[in-house]
């Protein structure tokens, strides 16, 4: 199919008829929603206006009837009261109330024998409103030749005589629904108002009653059809005694529509205009049901009309807006098609012959339009543009290719400079570089600070680097160093080796000190292909990998670490069935007081005897284990069972011994943790004086204060608490002075190389002074030599830990050595 091309001329016009039709739609929009709201309420307010007018007009007519009741009532009552009962009278009256109330076709009163004027007896069948009781109950109907007494008929019959028994029953005002009367041979369906006659002591003595036919209120109510719609009144007890639309629902129960609920919660909701399905019209109907209040009794007047019927002026409107809408589209769209001619085109025509001048390199051609309008404005700007388009375009390639924060190229930049570098004649090595721990900074402070941070940490990288290498940041806290030609390995593992100490070194800023150490994953590749950039980046990231898993260190590709990610997913998936399975073991690296040579206490230290890798190294689980959340329930396992071992030793009468557990950083994240600790060593039954607690420094990154008081917690329970590894990572002398520690454990990065190195002998000597004055005990671990062991007792060094001694133990040749020293000793 060929492509439709249109003109800019064409396309303007298509836009503003566009635009004229869209403005033109949603003002012809609002207006129509308007006016179809307008004409709801109209018919809303219709159907209202008329029912309450029927309403008014309906409850007046009965008021009336009730109050003529009401006097014949009370008249008749004060007749016997006065003892000057008077038939004819009493017959006169009800005459009186037929003859003035048209909506009654008859009037009638019942009484009980004797209760008129106690000798009904002797009017048996003496007229025709008498029975052969003697009662006087006679009936005062309408015909077409005028007012016609007869007597009340089927009053003592069981239903035909509800109107009479159910007052006599209640004593109260009765509203009898719709029933067919059969009045002279002829059936009728009437409804009755009746009040009960009853003496000063509540005594029954009759009733005055009148009958409405339901023909004259079905006659009114076919008369109300507002917008075409019809009205109904329902009784009480939900039946129609009116239906304008439908006769034959009346005296039938009230048809709830679809989904309508209940007709008691349609009665309640009656102040609430509805539109709501039909049975026997298609679409929506408006329903507008109002009470009709007649004494203790509620009728129901509702009025339905078809929503449609409601919504002619707005049918009418529409197509009229619709024909005005497209009159006035074609009228416009030929005024702008004249105008946009004269104006627009020969414009158009300049920019064209620029911007091809332009499009093939002369940007010397200027677009000349001065017609003091939108033109003239866009040509000046896109003169303007035609001039900084070179250095726009060097601004976005600089853009695109270098981080925002350190101004380094970025990964894109990398590939880019890959791409552009020919084959040098050394070997080329990728630095891949991953700062520890860095999440923690921007999730404490902010990410401003984050920015400062790195920024200082690649211009240390840059230093290092110098001229050997290009300096790339990758994103997050990621940086790469290429080092294009070097002449053998030791050069590129000497720079990674500088850059750790760099980045190691305390960064001040905003008068706060930062500690941070980073990871450096390596690759070298001998020859230049075009692969060569991807696979740097591949394996240098497989080893920063595991050199993350050590921290603070660097490490070599090698093929064999690609089968790592393997094998910690193993691991992963495998640790809940090590612990059921009883595959993880503990043992325990003796603690010897340097003094004396005897034994102070172990370490418990965490094994794994994988089924498929055999003894697993804590290096390669502990991570995974606190990445995945396990190290909380293995930690838990840890203490448990080294306090069950210690109560064993106790059973076999080895004297007192002190056992240290290390807690992880996320194990002092939970809140229970002191409540927990106090629980497993209550269950063994061990003192906690014999539980030593190993923490490092990293708990006090997060949430320094809640360690703290979990600390002091600890402490008054009566348990030991050491500060391990100190002197990597964040160590800081101002932690000394604050937490309530009794044992400092010095790294074994102190005692490497103490023999020969002068200044670590100092420092070593400063910090078991320090430990000291501040009432702490000191224990150095990694001792391998007598050496070593001579020094640091020299410096009044209190406990050692190390393979000169012993490595870690099972429980039971641990036993085999304590007694032996013990043995010794003696």
């Amino acid at each position: 199919m060929k492509k439709i091309r249109l003109s800019i001329a064409q396309k303007l016009i298509t836009a503003l008829g566009a635009l004229m039709l869209l403005s033109y739609s949603l003002l012809v929009f609002f207006y129509l929603n308007n006016l179809y709201d307008t004409s709801l309420q109209k018919g809303e307010l219709l159907a209202q206006k008329q029912s309450i007018q029927y309403i008014d007009e309906f409850t007046t007519s009965i008021n009336k009837s009730l109050s003529s009741l009401t006097t014949v009532r009370d008249s008749l009552l004060q007749m016997r009261t006065d003892a000057v009962q008077n038939r004819p009278y009493a017959v006169h009256m009800l005459e009186g109330i037929v003859r003035n109330n048209p909506d009654l076709i008859g009037v009638y009163t019942v009484w009980e024998p004797d209760a008129f004027d106690q000798k009904d007896g002797q009017h048996r069948m003496g007229s025709s409103y008498d029975d052969a009781t003697g009662r006087f109950i006679p009936y005062i109907m309408r015909t077409n030749v005028g007012l016609k007494a007869i007597p009340t008929a089927n009053y003592n019959k069981e239903g035909e005589g509800d109107f009479y028994q159910a007052v006599k029953k209640s004593k109260k005002f009765t509203l009898i629904d719709p029933y067919p009367y059969d009045l002279n041979g002829k059936e009728i369906i009437v409804t009755s108002f009746i009040l009960p006659l009853l003496d000063e002591n509540s005594q029954f003595l009759g009733i005055v009653g009148g009958d409405v036919s339901l023909q004259t209120v079905q006659e009114k109510i076919r008369k109300i059809r507002p917008l075409n719609g019809h009205a109904s009144i329902i009784t009480s007890n939900n039946y129609y005694l009116a239906n304008g639309a439908y006769p034959d629902l009346v005296m039938k129960p009230y048809e709830m529509w679809q989904g309508g609920g209940s007709i008691s919660d349609y009665k309640m909701s009656f102040s609430t205009i509805q539109y709501t399905p039909d049975r026997y019209a298609k679409g929506q109907m408006l329903r507008m049901l109002i009470p009709i209040q007649i004494q203790d009794f509620t009728w129901h007047f509702e009025m339905a009309i078809p929503k449609g019927n409601m919504l002619t002026q707005f049918y009418s409107s529409l197509w009229s807006s619709i024909l005005l809408a497209v009159f006035t589209l074609v009228l416009m769209s030929l005024l702008a098609l004249l105008l946009l001619k004269k104006i627009v085109l020969e414009n158009i025509k300049k920019v064209i012959q620029v911007t091809s001048a332009v499009a093939i390199g002369n940007e010397r051609l200027k677009l000349d339009i001065r017609t003091n309008d939108e033109f003239e404005t866009m040509a000046n700007h896109f003169n303007r543009m035609v001039d900084f388009r070179k250095e726009a375009e060097h601004l976005i390639q600089h853009q695109a290719t270098h981080d925002m924060v350190t101004g380094f190229p970025n990964r894109y930049g990398y590939a880019r400079y890959m791409e552009t570098r020919t084959d040098g004649s050394g070997q080329v090595a990728l630095l891949y570089i991953d700062l520890d721990r860095f999440k923690i900074i921007n999730e404490t402070l902010d990410y401003t600070m984050g920015d400062l941070l790195l920024k200082q940490v690649g211009d240390r990288i840059v230093e290092v680097t110098g001229h050997s290498g290009q300096v790339f940041r990758f994103g997050g806290d990621e940086f790469v160093v290429l080092l294009d030609e070097i002449c053998y390995l030791g050069e590129a593992t000497a720079i990674a080796a500088r850059i750790l100490s760099v980045i190691a070194e305390p960064i001040k800023m905003r008068g706060r000190l930062f500690y941070l150490t980073a990871s450096i994953g390596m690759s070298v590749q001998q020859e230049w292909t075009a692969e060569t950039g991807d696979r740097l980046v591949k394996e240098s990231d497989i080893a920063l990998y595991v050199a993350k898993k050590q921290r603070n260190t660097y490490k070599l590709y090698s093929p064999m670490m690609n089968d790592v990610p393997t094998k910690e997913l193993i691991l992963e998936n495998s640790m809940f069935e090590a612990l059921e399975n009883n595959q993880f073991m503990l043992h325990y690296q003796p603690k010897l007081e340097i003094e004396t040579g005897r034994i102070y206490g172990v370490e418990a230290l965490l094994r794994w005897k994988h089924p498929e890798f055999g003894m697993v190294s804590p290096l390669e689980f502990i991570p995974i284990a606190e990445k995945t959340g396990f190290i909380i329930l293995l930690g838990e396992w840890v203490l448990r069972t080294a306090c069950r071992q210690v109560k064993l030793w106790e059973q076999m009468g080895l004297d007192s011994i002190l056992v240290s557990v290390n807690m992880s950083m996320m194990q002092f994240q939970q809140k229970d943790i002191v409540a927990s600790i106090k629980s497993i060593i209550a269950e063994a039954g061990v003192r906690p004086e014999q539980i030593e607690l190993e923490l490092t420094e990293s708990i006090f990154m997060e949430n320094p204060e809640h360690t703290l008081q979990i600390l002091h917690e600890l402490q008054e329970l009566g348990l030991k608490l050491s500060l391990d590894d100190f002197g990597t990572g964040y160590s800081s002398l101002s932690y000394l002075q604050n937490i309530p520690i009794h044992y400092l454990k010095l790294d074994k990065s102190f005692i490497r190389g103490i023999v020969t190195d002068i200044r670590k002998q100092m420092i070593f000597k400063s910090l078991i002074v320090i430990a000291h004055n501040l009432n702490m005990m000191v224990v150095t671990e990694g001792v391998e030599t007598a050496e070593e062991l001579q020094i640091i007792k020299e410096h009044n060094c209190d406990l050692m830990q190390g393979y000169l001694f012993s490595p870690p133990v099972t429980p039971e040749r641990f036993v085999e050595l304590f007694r032996s020293v013990k043995a010794s000793g003696e």
